[in-house]
């Protein structure tokens, strides 16, 4: 194949573990930017030179990166954009171009799937790439390079016209076959020792998160899926062969399956789990499911293959705000999908939120409850956030006080009451979530199952950091 000219740098935008997380920065996880590895690996497989420059890994000032990107001599530079990052971004940008160090920005990321037009308006990106990034932003590498002035059959592709007109093409259809595309570039990245998981939510390092599955057929109204409600998978095969090269590769002992939902499939989940034995692949994992399983054993063979943890998405403890935010999932279910969990040998990690669409002092109390009953060993109490491409997002205003205003200041919804429901004030919010994490984690039937976790030095040691984070957070105000 042709080498094409064009060099590619991809980059991983800085961001302040303390300014997004605030008090919760000591939990907090530094994760490989995948999405990039693997636009880089499509576009290295079609002949183009690519780098990868995560800048939040290395800590990178935006300084830092503008003078790398003179040494570097890139033609076409492309950035991840989600929410939080969003406001970092935009300096970047502006940087990058008052510099004059690269031909063209081209930017993609959730944010940017749903907010395409209104980020060309504000920040000075020359494209924006919505959805799948692979096949378009390889299309507009190939024009780039021969200086193709028509860009309107790329698809999926929002541009600006040389008199400062939005131009959007028709949008991209989706990739069918996932096992079409070469494994993500890891090798582009710098040392994957540096990398982090969530505290106390690994076995082993060094780690890596995998996504095995695009899409999401759920309706939650909070939820952005920038790939859609279509789900495409990876097959089992490709899954566990990846795995295994991760493994001998790069050494890697514990993989996370970061899907939207990794239990779409639960056919597919037993024939990951039976490849993994059957290849005598050591490795420890653990995965997102959602609460619906349907097979009760489905559990103790994920365990036999290395699994460790399922985290599962419960919301709320009272059966009216999960309907009213599309969980389509009833708290007995949820009961009983979390005690198979357990009696697998698994261990849980649940994920609520407060400052739901009707929330009410009665209804939080119900959640904290609820969360109690459940006996997961990692309870996470997350602050409602309107996210672009939710139904939320649109309706925001009818269920509460949402700062669109201070949106550009949004971090996450752990940290910063962003929406508060009709009823409620910001102050009962934080109030109500340090009262969550003080009842769940000082529970003595926690401390058990936290003691009782206890392997390894290395646990012990986590265990500290966590608790001194624990003091830290209630401590603050």
């Amino acid at each position: 194949m042709k080498q094409a000219r064009l060099k590619i740098i991809l980059i991983n935008p800085p961001a302040d573990i303390k300014d997004i997380y605030g008090k919760y920065s000591l939990l907090a996880s530094l994760q490989p930017p995948i999405g990039l590895c693997s636009l880089a690996s499509y576009l290295i497989k079609n002949g183009y030179e690519v780098k990868i420059l995560d800048a939040n890994v290395l800590h990178l000032s935006t300084v830092d990166i503008v003078r790398y990107l003179k040494n570097q001599s890139a033609q076409l530079v492309g950035i991840y954009v989600n929410t939080p990052s969003c406001h970092v971004v935009a300096k970047l940008v502006e940087e990058i171009k008052k510099a004059n160090v690269v031909q063209s920005i081209v930017a993609g990321g959730p944010h940017i799937t749903f907010l395409a037009e209104s980020s060309l308006e504000q920040i000075p990106f020359d494209y924006c790439v919505i959805g799948e990034g692979e096949k378009t932003l390889l299309e507009l590498a190939n024009s780039i390079e021969s200086n193709s002035k028509n860009l309107s059959n790329v698809d999926g592709l929002v541009f600006k016209t040389s008199d400062n007109r939005i131009i959007v093409n028709k949008p991209r259809g989706r990739i069918s076959d996932l096992d079409t595309l070469p494994f993500p570039a890891i090798h582009l990245l710098p040392p994957i020792s540096k990398y982090k998981p969530y505290l106390l939510h690994y076995k082993k390092l060094p780690f890596m998160p995998i996504i095995t599955s695009r899409g999401c057929p759920h309706q939650c109204i909070f939820c952005n899926t920038p790939f859609g409600k279509s789900v495409s998978l990876h097959s089992a095969e490709y899954v566990v062969d990846y795995v295994e090269f991760l493994t001998k590769q790069f050494g890697v002992k514990e993989v996370f399956f970061c899907d939207d939902t990794f239990s779409i499939n639960e056919n597919r989940i037993y024939d990951i789990c039976r490849l993994l034995k059957r290849k005598r692949i050591a490795i420890s994992w653990y995965a997102n499911m959602h609460a619906n399983i349907k097979d009760k054993g489905i559990f103790k063979e994920m365990k036999k293959s290395g699994c460790w943890l399922v985290a599962i998405g419960v919301e709320s403890g009272d059966e009216r705000i999960l309907r009213l935010i599309k969980k389509n999932v009833s708290l007995n279910q949820v009961t009983k999908t979390c005690k198979l969990a357990l009696q697998s040998g698994l261990m849980l990690k649940t994920f609520f939120i407060l400052g739901n669409p009707g929330e009410t002092l009665e209804t939080i109390e119900k959640t904290i409850n609820f969360a109690l009953s459940l006996k997961s060993h990692y309870p996470v109490f997350s602050l409602m956030t309107p996210y672009p491409g939710t139904e939320l997002w649109n309706k925001a205003e009818t269920y509460g006080v949402f700062s669109r205003s201070h949106f550009d200041k949004l971090l996450i919804s752990s940290s910063t009451p962003i929406f508060v429901p009709f009823g409620l004030d910001k102050e009962i919010l934080l109030k109500k979530q340090k009262e969550a994490y003080r009842r769940l984690y000082l529970n003595p039937g926690m401390i058990i199952r936290q003691l009782l976790s206890i392997n390894s030095i290395e646990d012990v040691k986590k265990l500290l950091m966590a608790f001194y984070s624990f003091i830290n957070i209630q401590g603050s105000k």
